[in-house]
């Protein structure tokens, strides 16, 4: 990820902070594909964001529809104005240097309330899990990536 792409996806995150949500970076959802951002506010409203450096990265970025079926809520965040059609369902997130806004509001998406919380399982496994790699030394030496928390067990 880009230098840009990062401090996107730090503001990106303090912003939605600021609304309620607990995030999370990098996360593996149950179809393997990984998030760059997700997040759970106490209402259980699940938010994902994609974060791009330019508005080129989110005309040509396919792998978001991939995303739709695990949010409530699903936005680009990009740090140009984005000034072409896209879905009624995705958001936008608009970073500069001075402020970060929701440009375009997402439509919400109901999702089934039994996968809702099998998500929410799996977010505080791979949480967990990112915690302990911080703080244990031996512990980053392990297969530990969120992606494992969905291997089947033999």
């Amino acid at each position: 990820m880009d230098k840009l792409s990062r401090k996107i996806m730090l503001n990106t995150m303090r912003f939605l902070s600021t609304k309620g949500y607990k995030v999370l970076t990098e996360f593996a959802l149950p179809n393997k594909k990984r998030v760059d951002i997700i997040g759970i506010n106490l209402k259980k409203e699940i938010v994902i964001v994609e974060v791009k450096s330019n508005k080129i990265g989110v005309k040509l970025d396919k792998k978001w529809k991939n995303y739709l079926n695990y949010c409530n809520y699903f936005y680009f965040a990009c740090s140009e104005k984005i000034n072409f059609n896209l879905s009624k369902d995705i958001g936008i997130i608009q970073y500069n240097s001075n402020k970060i806004q929701i440009t375009k509001e997402p439509k919400y998406k109901k999702l089934p309330e039994n996968k809702k919380n099998k998500l929410i399982f799996k977010i505080a496994l791979s949480s967990i899990s990112k915690f302990r790699r911080l703080i244990d030394p031996e512990y980053k030496k392990q297969k530990n990536n969120s992606i494992y928390i969905y291997k089947k067990k033999a």
